[in-house]
């Protein structure tokens, strides 16, 4: 999920490899005064058994509205201020692991977290701890590695949901035999190993806990480096898995541009042909319950600079799309997170230049690129949908800044297509991406 989290770029990246060639070498933002700041101070970050009450206004029990909500971005959305009343769970993100398994898991803005525990225990949503991320992955391997390693790890867990109260932990392997960020250690044993570690944190933990884990597109990679064809060994401990749908695309992920979180692949291209729509169906037809499973949904979304003021049409499988263009690379030597895990470090968020290409979509209305009912372009952008993947972009043909993002239209979308599939409900990430009047969640909301 994805700060340290969902379907992260380095795992597509590991696969398959674009074609396509590189125009030229650096992610420009358009010319617009940078000493501007939006409405947040920092740049967002690229992630379940739930219990209901009459006062969570739950149209659907048995459905799940998750949330990231992630520590090193509390000034976005103070405790104080969380829409409790949208939520059934939260996931607090992020805990990270020591080295060895007996260290205690270093948790983002302690203070603070208490203070958001309290308020899902005031309003009775159920809150975990989400526990790795896509920079707290190293050490897990190792963790997990041995019997021994596994029963400290487990305890070590034990201890931070005693001490604070968390009723579970969502596991964010990002990722178990696959490289995620540099320096992961890996083994070709990390998904047997993490399975038998979650049967013994079931134990441990007991089972009224929610146990959940954050999952890619693919599914689990095997010890010959194929993906699993089969779950359901992880169904049978696991309450949920969050599907990080998103970063599809991403400024670090080929020479093309295309939609964070397409809910259909048809307009992608043929190396890249992951959605929504292929994730659910990858995870079902290999034993894991669609009843399980939660649709991770953006509230971010990534910006590109192009080659040219005019966009042109690309054809991939017969389709037309708008959306899919080759654009300006970064240098070799820019950062270029792959993920919102990695833009949690950044600095502040300024219009016209947001930190690592990276926009919530609040900011977005902040900053004068969409209207404040987010449903036109503004300040030069114009608004796009693509039919294909059945997601929104704006395009300024004057800066040559285009970005793809999500909003009430595209995240609803989702939202029903979630709930036809007989899916467990949805996870967003995150919390801070939405406006005040709450557009997102409240379209999200309404399709349940």
């Amino acid at each position: 999920m994805a700060l340290f989290l969902p379907l992260r770029l380095a795992v597509i990246a590991y696969v398959f490899k674009l074609s396509q060639p590189v125009i030229s070498a650096s992610v420009s933002t358009p010319d617009i005064p940078k000493s501007m700041l939006c409405g947040s101070d920092l740049h967002v970050v690229t992630k379940n058994h739930s219990s209901t009450s009459a006062s969570q206004s739950t149209s659907t029990a048995n459905t799940s509205f998750s949330v990231y909500y992630p520590g090193y971005h509390a000034n976005l959305l103070p405790p104080d201020q969380i829409p409790w009343q949208l939520y059934t769970h939260m996931d607090y993100f992020v805990a990270t692991t020591g080295s060895e398994p007996t260290d205690d898991l270093k948790i983002e803005n302690e203070e603070n977290m208490k203070a958001v525990v309290a308020g899902a225990k005031a309003h009775q949503v159920t809150i975990s701890l989400s526990v790795g991320g896509w920079t707290g992955s190293t050490y897990i391997s190792k963790l997990v590695a041995n019997e021994d390693n596994r029963n400290k790890f487990s305890q070590s867990v034990l201890r931070v949901v005693k001490k604070y109260g968390f009723d579970g932990i969502d596991i964010d392997w990002e990722y178990p035999n696959v490289p995620g960020q540099d320096g992961n250690i890996l083994s070709k044993d990390d998904s047997e190993n993490l399975l038998k570690f979650l049967r013994l944190l079931r134990k441990t933990l007991g089972p009224k806990a929610r146990l959940s884990a954050a999952v890619s597109v693919h599914g689990f990679m095997g010890p010959d480096n194929n993906y699993l064809k089969d779950h359901k060994a992880y169904a049978e401990v696991l309450d949920f898995i969050t599907i990080m749908a998103y970063d599809i695309y991403s400024p670090s992920s080929g020479e093309l541009v295309g939609p964070n979180a397409p809910l259909f692949e048809t307009c992608n291209d043929p190396n890249m042909k992951y959605s929504a729509h292929q994730a659910v169906e990858t995870w079902t037809s290999t034993g894991f319950p669609a009843s399980k499973i939660l649709l991770g949904l953006p509230a971010y979304g990534y910006q590109y600079t192009m080659p040219d003021s005019k966009l042109t049409e690309s054809n991939f499988s017969g389709n037309a799309s708008l959306t899919s263009q080759l654009f300006t690379r970064f240098d070799k030597g820019a950062s270029a997170p792959s993920t919102q895990d990695q833009a949690a470090e950044v600095g502040p968020s300024k219009c016209g230049g947001p930190s690592e290409n990276n926009w919530l979509f609040k900011d977005l209305i902040n900053c004068g690129k969409l209207s404040a009912d987010g449903k036109q372009g503004s300040g030069g952008f114009l608004r796009h949908y693509d039919k294909c993947s059945k997601t929104p972009f704006l395009f300024n043909p004057s800066t040559k800044v285009l970005i793809a993002y999500d909003d009430p239209k595209s995240l609803a979308r989702k939202a029903k297509f979630a709930h036809s599939k007989g899916l467990g409900g949805v996870n967003v990430f995150d919390a801070t991406g939405d406006t005040q009047s709450h557009l997102l969640f409240k379209a999200i909301r309404a399709q349940f």
